[in-house]
């Protein structure tokens, strides 16, 4: 096991001690204070943990290796155990106060690639209220991953992941937070809503430099953060459903890379059209769209322009055809920096979800992502994830559930030459399939 084992040892006494939780009430004497305890093990089946599929020259690796580097293998498979032990507590002394507080730590075991073992501790501290016809809300939620601190290594030339390998980034070592506030007055048909809200991505492994990039890349990953705010106004335009307009000021940053500033900061004016509500008993709708016109820090290359008019898109729908059946759509499109190399990307994704609920007991559905990563100049390159997944769910009691999920990553990355046409990086594609049964009980 690696440098993390006594703590994962520590979390396994916890889950044997978890039957004993079962003596514990789900409520407490006093009706302002609740909690639950839920607890999930889960069998994965990963037959490409690196997303690597073309195997590296030997020479490769053993010149990783000389400069202290393990260069990760192709193709490589590996069953994954996981508990899922979730503890939530609610306090609501009245209306004006109510806090929402929740633990979930995951813990991930590679039966045939130990390295990437990992415990994600997952913590919820939640705010909010009524006060009058006005309501609030604080939101936050931190990860903090315990991982390698050691980023992958790549024997190939253009062998980084699409879009940076974002399965391999998730088991490092890492801390991640993210909140968000908002007050929503109400004036007769129209509302205001003042909003601010923060991401900051630490990561906590090593950076290297890579000599020969040639022969082999160490994966770097560089700090980001993103700050914003502004208000909203809305307009009640009928059962319940508002047009809002909106406004936000903010900046992101990227940190450095080897002691070297990202010269990729920037500040941003985002205007927003959108819509809230459900104009028909069988949609509802939260969407937010519209220009966001930024200005980066002096020092970009010459063929990076400082100021953009980019596309912004934080938009969902969910559609109820039937009583049985639930449609989920969702389009999102941002820019950020990116966390492997100091330049910067548009973050899309296109998600289409299906369940049919056949009874009370069980659900079954289907899926469709497409995740693409579109790098500005200088780096020029379209990275495109398709993912289909099917899911199948069963209820046997109120207590005990189980759920199986099929997933699979077909990648696309076309890089941009000089100008001539483009090619495809065949390092950077890869094909992933996971299955998994994940089994829950609500004490």
């Amino acid at each position: 096991m690696n440098q993390f084992s006594e703590s994962l040892w520590w979390l396994r006494v916890v889950m044997l001690a978890a039957p004993g939780l079962v003596a514990l009430p789900t409520h407490a004497a006093s009706t302002n204070l609740t909690w639950a305890v839920e607890a999930t093990a889960k069998e994965t089946y990963d037959d490409n943990v690196y997303i690597q599929d073309i195997q590296p020259a030997p020479a490769n690796v053993a010149a990783a290796a000389a400069a202290g580097l393990h260069a990760v293998p192709a193709g490589k498979s590996s069953f994954v155990t996981s508990f899922l032990p979730r503890f939530t507590m609610n306090y609501k002394p009245g209306a004006e106060f109510n806090v929402t507080a929740g633990y979930a730590p995951e813990i991930a075991l590679y039966k045939s690639a130990e390295d990437e073992d990992y415990i994600a501790h997952r913590g919820t501290l939640n705010f909010s209220g009524e006060i009058g016809a006005a309501t609030w809300e604080l939101l936050n939620t931190a990860t903090f991953t315990e991982g390698s601190t050691i980023g992958p290594t790549f024997a190939r030339n253009q062998d980084v992941p699409a879009i940076g390998g974002i399965p391999l980034r998730d088991r490092r070592e890492q801390f991640v937070f993210r909140n968000g506030f908002r007050v929503t007055l109400p004036f007769g048909k129209w509302f205001i809503r003042p909003v601010v809200a923060s991401y900051y991505h630490d990561f906590l492994t090593g950076q290297r430099p890579n000599t020969d990039e040639g022969q082999y890349v160490y994966e770097n990953y560089i700090d980001r953060q993103d700050v914003n705010g502004g208000v909203d106004v809305g307009h009640d335009v009928g059962k319940k459903t508002f047009l809002v307009l909106g406004y936000r000021y903010g900046q992101q940053d990227q940190g450095q890379l080897l002691g070297v500033n990202s010269v990729y900061n920037s500040k941003y004016h985002r205007i927003l059209a959108g819509v809230e509500g459900s104009p028909v008993k069988w949609l509802k709708l939260n969407v937010q769209l519209g220009p966001e016109f930024r200005r980066f820090d002096p020092g970009t290359p010459a063929d990076f322009g400082r100021n953009e008019v980019l596309c912004y898109a934080d938009a969902s729908a969910t559609v109820i055809p039937t009583k049985a059946d639930t449609v989920s759509i969702r389009w999102t499109r941002f820019e950020q920096p990116a966390f492997s190399s100091q330049s910067v990307y548009e973050d899309i994704k296109y998600d289409l979800a299906w369940r049919h609920k056949f009874c009370d007991q069980f659900t079954a559905g289907a899926g469709f992502t497409v995740y693409v990563g579109d790098w500005q100049a200088p780096v020029n390159r379209d990275d495109w994830i398709y993912t289909p997944s099917v899911m199948a769910s069963y209820t046997f009691n109120k207590h005990l559930s189980a759920e199986l999920n099929y997933s699979c990553d077909l990648v696309q990355s076309k890089v941009s030459t000089d100008g001539a046409g483009a090619t495809y990086a065949d390092g950077r594609e890869f094909t992933r399939n996971l299955v998994s049964l994940a089994v829950k009980y609500v004490f």
